[in-house]
């Protein structure tokens, strides 16, 4: 009737008393498919894994990034109302931002949206975002322009190497979704319900990079004497965006010679005085800002994993859980820990992949077995036979195809 544990003892009590019979219904209700379909539990998640290599290199800004979109923003043009889209560019390791808006979510929209961004910021070496349809598509069309000579002779033999994440799993790209979600912010708290036009909406969209990039990134300590927070516009300019002069700059310096280039000498000294400003936040960046992430850092999760190639499990998905497909671990994905977070699978559809907590088995390992039998053997209504070494191996057997045989009926 896959009923719970409860009322199945219950029911059986009625004609039957089988010793140990909390342990012998657990067993045989866990190997129940139909009840697996509907209650079963997804695998469990591992801890939080080390950050990535490309999170804390003091590369320079934009090796590595980030790409998302935000949601539709309906503004006024030529008299109509029309949709247009914010692409996020940001930076993995000085959490810089770069944000552009584009008409519609197709591959030659997001291409010259690429092409304004490489031409302002920089050509990265790595791009990553999720699974969505167009950037799979620009993908493609990056992967042929980057693979052909002309473009290999103008880019100097460099390429961009495009990085997805799992699919549904958006957790993945948490340093360009935090940024999304400011985005958004910013955009509520200046427009409003305001329905403004295309040339304002730009103009708003660059007003907000600029004071993302200004945010701080290190603790903001209330002494006067304590140095200024470090922000991304630091690491891109040397400065901050919404300020005329540069940092650790003296005043009598400004006045006489900061302007004057004339003399190879104090043009030398100045470009100097540049490299040891930079190399002055990188240094900062290192010891506050990397040293900081350690606090967010929780070990949540449980490493003992039971997810094996072959398994049999159902998808996660949006529709009711009685429609969620069936799919087969074709293969795992380990980590530099040596865990697994994600993983192949084979559907009807085809072959995808899938963070293990949006797997759910429905087959019971042969641990899963073992697990249950060292628990407790009984309660305090099993009397005088809750004692398992005092049941005959015959007694447990008879018992287990005596309730196989009722749940089958």
């Amino acid at each position: 009737m896959h009923a719970n544990k409860g009322t199945t003892i219950t029911l059986l009590r009625q004609k039957y008393w089988i010793p140990s019979i909390r342990n012998v219904v657990g067993n045989t209700l866990r190997k129940c498919v139909p009840c697996k379909k509907v209650s079963g539990k997804a695998y469990s998640s591992p801890d939080p894994p080390p950050l990535p290599k490309d999170r804390m290199s003091d590369a320079a800004p934009f090796t590595v990034t980030g790409v998302d979109f935000t949601g539709a923003i309906h503004v006024k043009h030529n008299g109509r109302d029309k949709k247009v889209y914010v692409c996020l560019f940001t930076c993995a390791n000085i959490r810089a931002v770069h944000l552009e808006i584009v008409q519609d979510l197709t591959e030659e929209t997001f291409l010259m949206a690429f092409r304004r961004f490489i031409s302002r910021k920089s050509l990265p070496r790595v791009m990553i975002s999720d699974n969505g349809t167009t950037f799979v598509s620009a993908a493609k069309e990056i992967r042929k322009l980057t693979e052909s000579t002309l473009v290999h002779q103008s880019l100097n033999n460099y390429g961009t190497t495009w990085k997805f994440i799992p699919k549904r799993a958006p957790w993945y790209g948490g340093f360009w979704e935090r940024l999304i979600g400011l985005t958004k912010n910013c955009l509520r708290k200046d427009l409003g319900r305001a329905y403004v036009n295309y040339d304002l909406l730009m103009t708003v969209i660059t007003e907000i990079e600029a004071i993302l990039n200004d945010r701080p990134l290190t603790y903001i300590g209330a002494d006067v004497t304590e140095l200024s927070p470090l922000t991304p516009s630091h690491l891109l300019y040397g400065r901050r965006i919404n300020s005329v002069l540069y940092p650790l700059q003296d005043t009598e310096d400004e006045n006489d010679n900061f302007f004057d280039m004339d003399t190879h000498r104090i043009l030398n000294k100045e470009m100097d005085r540049r490299f040891q400003l930079i190399e002055h936040f990188w240094k900062r960046w290192r010891q506050e800002y990397l040293t900081s992430l350690r606090e967010f850092h929780r070990a949540s999760g449980s490493n003992s994993q039971v997810i094996k190639v072959g398994d049999i499990v159902q998808v996660h998905d949006d529709s009711p859980r009685t429609t969620w497909k069936i799919a087969v671990v074709e293969d795992l994905v380990y980590g530099r820990d040596n865990l697994v977070r994600s993983a192949v699978i084979r559907t009807s559809s085809g072959i995808t992949n899938r963070p293990i907590i949006k797997l759910y088995p429905l087959e019971v390992r042969q641990e899963d077995d073992r697990d249950a039998n060292d628990e407790s053997s009984g309660d305090e209504n099993d009397g005088p036979c809750r004692d398992v070494n005092r049941i005959p191996r015959v007694a447990k057997i008879k018992a287990k195809e005596n309730i196989k045989n009722w749940c089958k009926s």
